[in-house]
């Protein structure tokens, strides 16, 4: 406990010099009990009662002030309304972020005729401040490279280079700027920048755990490129990711925008987790403070109170996902498809609903039973701190939401002197229970006649068996019909009535199941969203992954130390109070969401437009005016060009909060025209460029990257938006990487071996790492042998013994540039050197298993229509990228086991090819899984010969069978196919099944022997064309 708000370091977290302080309480929870003010921390430490908490501390008050106090309490505890805001603060309010942008005089400087617009200006001021120059305008060539990634993210082809590079009218630059920023590739640039800001992905959490993919997530990246596209303004497209759903007749397209809050990670039993991860990104992604950091106490370092962070709680704790994510088109109508998935996706519901309802009898009925243990709980911990409690709860191992509302109920009925608990009352408060309980049980008047009759019948001579006693005679009157007789009545109502202590409504479900309900009903919604997710992907109509608003949104508590289990005083949904002041009124519209919208995008917010400028700048040079663009607090740097950053802001939103506009006053200033050469005098004055003497040489980033490849090979396909695609699947998929599926706890190597942005938090921006895993993706990936394969083989590259031709053919695809003559040599020696040492191919071993699709003819007992899988992907064969296939539906093998599709033609085969002649024996587990809540009706294994038909098969549903079978022959090129078919319902077929074959001396074991793809055949041109992708030319950017 501390006394004064001055104190250097205040412990207990509670200061009593305040009216809010004391409103607030502290670590132990409020101080004044107004409810029952007998129970007031606030007394417990005065009377010097107990040993632990004795306040003040050394000797106690004179009884006349400890009496003043004990009135006090038990009035109500009246204080006076404060006239400032929180008790007096050492942070201060003076922190240059908080303050409004300031319309400044422009510079005066001297190089007047290097000024292409106000921009230059600025830097031009720091420049000739510390005697140095700007840099000469980079060369046309550079330009519009330059231009092309920073703006769309893609290599210029060769001809428009050249076009440009002729084209000396005075407006070509700022013709070339314009095109670029109508391009509809703008949009998937710059949406990407967007999607680390709010950590998009395509799954909830570790892949391991099952159905967390997010069924249309993609909807979101693609409103958010759709949006920068068309130049929505920032403020609305603020808005919309916050509170779409709020706003009166929204379009239902923007309903997509609620991605961002409902695209988060989610962290499995923790709810808190994922609030806080929503306000994180709120916070620092919207308005670069680290709002996080006020969770268990007030910031450390910026004006942020821990009241902040939970008045963002109160908003982002009463959202939900709505029970039917919202169609983003006006008119829908289902087809036979629609209405199989979701008869499936209402099966699965329903199975939920049937379980809770069940086991919430169960666990309510379970609860009354314990009647007297929680009796004895709630008097045992009457005063407690909520620490002690929780810790009471743990060793008698009770229920702490159940425990919690036999409190309730008991302090009230002690106010109100309930007529069935004022006994219990009276002898709670005995010193001696054996002694002074017959008396005062008899003394006792206003007792409901029954409860007055059980005691008098049944000689209690503890505490411990009144318990008893009351506990019996509450389950004697339980039942769901009300009672006549009132005093019947309100004994079936201690157990039924509204405010019951046990009657937990169904709602409420999760704050009483045991672990065993936990794990079931998480199995059950990891099935209903996993099927929901199969539906999207096999061409369900788009949806918005919407939320909404609870009904009744309940209200937060500041959690004491963060702990959830230790609530504090009441925070109602409000804005910052640094940014708002003390008297800031709370936010009344529903959960307050669209209120904060509002304040965030409110042009008075000194915050919103100078971080996304920042943010903007960041990307456009390498480098930030503000190199903390997630955190403007007193920790994170300050501007290096304070002046510029309140020029951008306001100028910003003087232009409706046009991006386009942004980009276009920063891309045509001369500053963004510099070269990028080094000079030894700006060298020396700033080593680190702050001052922007030259332009930042910057290396591609992934997605660029990666697309420069598949453009140079001629593979690019610029189709956009849609489901995503998996990055690691072979033959690889030539979209643009921002369409790639990006999955958390399993991002691709290709991805963290550049820098890519982990969705599991916000990112402020990635770094740029030089590391050996670089190197190798270069040398080993197949996605770049691929690529260099393709390039090598492009129509336009002559295949023809003009060596020299094709070299500069070459180069045209992958720098845009003819080579220079030394270039074209070392090509050529390359090659021919490559060609002499290059040794024949190493043959292939042979492949003795195949692995696709097919149908089990049960009339002939053969196999028809098989298919071998066309994609390999996360170590598994199946029929695309990403499941459903439209071939092969979700068809899947993998080195242990696999899932069959939902129909016939949709079987998995493991197919054996013989090599050999002769008798062979087949040994194997064949395995199905069944969690505690069934799903699904198991499914069918068969072992088929092509020489002798069907040999075997087995039927299993959560059970296993060992798949043995011995004295087959087989002549050299036979087949042995072991099927997996689903059954009637095609929910949870993933099975297990790697069977083993042998013959008298060898063995073929289907789980070592599972592969990927062959290796492509890379021959010395293509080994060329790999080398040419590999260098800086190709992945840095001057």
């Amino acid at each position: 406990m501390c006394h004064s708000a001055s104190a250097p370091s205040p412990q207990g977290g509670l200061m009593l010099d305040s009216v809010q302080g004391i409103r607030r309480g502290g670590n132990s929870g409020p101080v004044v009990n107004t409810q029952d003010p007998e129970r007031s921390l606030i007394l417990r430490a005065l009377r010097y009662t107990d040993k632990n908490l004795k306040m003040p501390p050394g000797e106690p008050l004179s009884p006349e002030e400890l009496g003043q106090i004990e009135a006090w309490v038990r009035s109500g505890a009246a204080m006076p309304e404060p006239h400032t805001g929180e008790a007096p603060s050492k942070k201060t309010s003076s922190l240059w972020s908080l303050q409004m942008p300031r319309t400044v005089k422009l510079p005066e400087v001297a190089r007047l005729g290097w000024i292409t617009n106000d921009i230059d200006r600025f830097i031009l001021q720091r420049l000739e401040e510390k005697g140095l120059s700007p840099s000469p305008e980079a060369d046309r060539r550079t330009l519009i490279r330059r231009a092309y990634y920073d703006l769309i993210g893609l290599p210029p082809p060769a001809d428009e280079i050249a076009a440009f590079v002729e084209d000396h009218s005075p407006n070509a630059y700022e013709a070339l700027i314009d095109r670029l920023l109508a391009s509809p590739h703008y949009g998937e640039r710059w949406g990407r920048h967007w999607l680390d800001v709010a950590r998009y992905a395509d799954s909830a959490s570790d892949p391991v755990n099952a159905g967390q993919r997010y069924a249309w997530s993609y909807t979101y990246r693609d409103w958010v490129i759709q949006s920068l596209n068309s130049d929505l303004p920032y403020d609305k497209f603020l808005l919309y990711q916050l509170a779409a759903d709020r706003i009166p007749q929204v379009e239902p397209r923007h309903l997509a925008a609620l991605g961002f809050l409902s695209l988060g990670r989610q962290v499995v039993n923790n709810f808190h987790e994922g609030v806080d991860d929503r306000i994180d990104a709120v916070s620092r992604g919207m308005l670069g403070l680290t709002v996080s950091c006020a969770r268990c106490h007030d910031h450390k370092y910026d004006p942020i109170l821990t009241r902040d962070y939970y008045s963002f709680y109160g908003i982002f704790a009463n959202i939900r996902e709505p029970a039917e994510l919202p169609l983003l088109k006006a008119h829908w109508t289902p087809s036979a498809k629609d209405t199989l998935y979701l008869g499936r996706l209402q099966r699965i519901q329903d199975e939920d609903r049937a379980y809770r309802a069940r086991r919430h009898a169960e666990r309510l009925a379970f609860f009354k039973s314990q009647t007297a243990e929680y009796l004895l709980a709630a008097r045992d911990s009457e005063h407690l701190t909520n620490a002690e409690v929780e810790e009471l709860v743990r060793v008698r191992q009770l229920n702490l939401y159940i425990l919690n509302r036999w409190r309730e109920y008991l302090g009230k009925s002690k106010t109100t002197q309930e007529p069935v608990f004022l006994p219990w009352h009276r002898a709670s408060a005995l010193a001696d229970f054996a002694a002074q309980w017959p008396s005062a049980l008899s003394s006792q008047t206003g007792v409901n006649p029954l409860v007055s009759a059980e005691l008098k019948g049944h000689a209690a001579s503890s505490l411990q068996d009144l318990a008893g006693v009351y506990a019996g005679l509450l389950q004697r009157y339980d039942r769901p019909q009300p009672y006549i007789q009132v005093t019947e009545e309100q004994l079936r109502a201690v157990m039924r009535g509204p405010q019951s202590p046990t009657d937990v409504p169904v709602e409420d479900f999760e704050m009483i199941y045991s672990e065993g309900d936990s794990n079931n009903t998480r199995s059950i919604h990891s099935r209903y969203v996993a099927m929901r997710a199969m539906y999207a992907y096999d061409g369900g109509a788009p949806r918005a992954m919407a939320v909404e608003d609870l009904p009744r949104p309940k209200p937060a508590h500041v959690f004491i130390r963060g702990n959830p289990n230790n609530p504090g005083a009441e925070t109602p949904p409000r804005f910052l109070s640094c940014l708002t002041g003390p008297d800031s009124r709370p936010f009344r519209d529903g959960s307050g969401r669209l209120d904060l919208a509002l304040a965030i995008i409110d042009p008075a917010n000194p915050l919103t437009a100078r971080v996304m400028v920042n943010r903007v700048w960041m990307h456009h040079f390498g480098s930030a005016l503000v190199r903390t663009p997630s955190d403007f607090g007193v920790r994170g740097e300050p501007p290096t060009h304070p002046e510029l950053l309140d020029f951008l802001a306001l100028k910003f939103m003087e232009s409706g909060w046009s991006l386009k506009k942004l980009h276009r006053m920063i891309v045509l200033s001369a500053t963004y025209r510099q070269a990028s050469f080094d000079n030894e005098a700006g060298r020396k004055t700033d080593p680190e460029n702050l001052l922007l003497w030259r332009m930042n040489r910057q290396r591609l980033d992934v997605e660029s990257l990666r697309d420069s490849m598949l453009a140079a090979s001629g593979r690019l396909n610029l189709r956009m938006g849609g489901i995503p695609f998996a990055l690691t699947a072979q033959p690889s998929v030539p979209r643009r990487t921002v369409y790639g599926f990006i999955e958390r706890g399993r991002i691709p190597g290709l991805l963290t071996a550049f820098d890519f942005a982990s969705p599991d938090q916000h990112t402020p921006m990635r770094l740029a790492t030089t590391v050996p895993q670089q190197a190798l993706f270069f040398l080993n990936s197949p996605f770049v042998l691929e690529q260099a394969v393709a390039l090598a083989k492009r129509s336009e590259v002559p295949q023809t013994s003009d060596a020299a031709e094709r070299i500069r053919r070459l180069y045209r695809f992958v720098f845009g540039r003819d080579p220079e003559i030394s270039e074209v040599a070392a090509g050529l020696r390359y090659v021919e050197s490559a060609a002499k040492d290059e040794a024949p191919p190493a043959p292939l071993p042979e492949r003795m298993w195949r692995f696709g699709t097919g149908r089990f003819n049960a009339t002939t007992g053969i196999v028809t229509s098989f298919a071998d899988f066309p994609v390999f992907a996360a170590e598994a064969w199946q029929g695309g990228s990403v499941l459903p296939a439209s071939d092969s539906g979700k068809a899947v093998l993998r080195a242990v086991g696999g899932e069959p599709g939902d129909l016939r033609t949709q079987s998995v085969i493991r197919r054996w090819v013989s090599p050999v002649a002769g008798t062979i024996a087949i040994e194997g587990t064949f395995r199905h899984n069944q969690g505690a809540v069934p799903a699904g009706d198991g499914v069918r294994g068969r072992i088929v010969s092509s020489r002798s038909g069907e040999l075997a098969s087995w039927s299993l549903n959560g059970s296993s069978a060992e798949t043995r079978l011995s004295g087959i022959k087989v002549e050299k090129g036979d087949t042995i196919d072991f099927i997996v078919e689903s059954r009637s319902d095609a929910e949870n077929d993933g099975f297990v099944w790697s069977p083993i074959i042998k013959s008298d001396e060898t063995v073929w074991d289907a789980k070592n022997d599972f592969w990927g793809p062959a290796p492509l055949p890379v021959g010395p041109w293509a080994r060329y064309a790999q080398v040419l992708l590999e260098t800086s030319e190709f992945a840095f950017v001057d």
